[in-house]
């Protein structure tokens, strides 16, 4: 039986060193690819509901950004505050200004996704660039360095962000979680059919939106909007991620309180997730967690406990010196000396989600 174990948990260790050094590390000792400029005019979208306060930080930054021709198209989706006034005074002063103001209808009230579904048809150019109101941009070259990966064949283009950095507990998780979902979506993206499971950002020409009905298959679910539509659009040929710092945005950081919304939303997203994409997390997940599992039940045995602590730790040093590099694009330096307590609490996490999406019919 401790024999058995112990071949068990080595097979599992040599297909997980698959995932780790065939498919993860390649993208994530990879650098950041460097393009020249497009000469294409953008339309940048950005989406705002009760966002005055964060647009009087973002608008500047981005009437400021060193591109040739843009211009920003400006949602209000029936913002109660001084959205809606803020934005028609910054119309006045700059022309490249065009404001979609969305008023509740009974069909689509407060929907987010049919007023992007009307900013995009009120756009002057092609191609479009959505983020959100609340997203704060780290330089004025943001335009540059996303639109660059614009060619002929590339027409999706998956946005990187990082969360903002806070004192506690659930701060540090979130800030792994997303490390090692990114990990996975960016090395995924690079070398088969794309997927995002938190995308903060995206860039599309209006061509690959039209061709699959926009919105039109999930309008009704409002949570994870480029999300569907990476699922819906992408393929490997059409969609590239940009992780240039430059291109970087930085997100709000959820609430510790918010911790059960956020499983919430995991299990949503999974269990609306379909094809290709939901099977690579599941398989994924699943492995790691037959690897713990299996661990656990040979050392339990006491028998070659010295070769199971070996096959441990060994990947243990694999997955931490991949995760301390891949942390540090996203400038979360300080997330490394928590590894091993993070990536258990990770992978009994996924379990968990797992569990969830059997009992819960896909609503979101």
């Amino acid at each position: 039986m401790a024999l058995t174990l112990l071949y068990i948990l080595a097979g599992l260790f040599i297909v997980l060193l698959v995932y780790y050094l065939g498919i993860f590390a390649g993208s994530i000792f990879s650098k950041p690819h460097e393009t020249n400029a497009k000469r294409i005019p953008i339309s940048v979208i950005v989406y705002a509901k009760n966002n005055s306060a964060e647009l009087r930080n973002l608008l500047p930054v981005l009437l400021n950004q060193n591109y040739h021709q843009f211009e920003l198209v400006l949602v209000n989706n029936a913002s109660t505050d001084d959205t809606l006034h803020l934005i028609k005074e910054y119309a006045l002063m700059y022309p490249n200004i065009r404001i979609v103001d969305v008023v509740n209808n009974e069909t689509f009230w407060g929907n987010k996704k049919y007023a992007i579904t009307l900013a995009i048809k009120a756009s002057k150019y092609e191609y479009l660039v959505c983020i959100d109101a609340d997203k704060k941009i780290q330089s004025n070259n943001w335009l540059v360095q996303l639109t660059s990966h614009f060619t002929l064949n590339k027409t999706i283009i998956l946005g990187s962000f990082f969360y903002r950095k806070q004192k506690g507990f659930f701060n540090k998780y979130l800030r792994f979680f997303h490390t090692i979902q990114q990990i996975q979506s960016v090395a995924w993206t690079k070398i088969s059919q794309p997927y995002s499971l938190n995308l903060q950002q995206i860039a599309f020409k209006k061509e690959d939106f039209y061709n699959v009905n926009g919105f039109i298959n999930h309008m009704q679910k409002p949570l994870f909007m480029n999300e569907y539509l990476v699922n819906d659009a992408s393929t490997s040929k059409n969609t590239t991620i940009c992780e240039h710092p430059d291109a970087m945005i930085e997100a709000e950081t959820l609430n510790r309180n918010d911790f059960k919304t956020f499983k919430n939303q995991q299990i949503k997203l999974l269990s609306n997730l379909k094809g290709s994409a939901a099977f690579k997390i599941k398989l994924f997940n699943l492995l790691q967690f037959l690897f713990i599992a299996t661990a656990i039940a040979s050392f339990i045995t006491l028998e070659y406990w010295y070769v199971t602590l070996a096959i441990v730790l060994l990947r243990y040093l694999i997955v931490w010196i991949l995760f301390a590099k891949a942390a540090k694009k996203f400038r979360y330096n300080d997330l490394a000396f928590y590894f091993p307590l993070f990536d258990l609490f990770y992978i009994f996490m996924q379990i968990q989600l797992f569990l969830g999406n059997l009992f819960k019919k896909s609503t979101t």
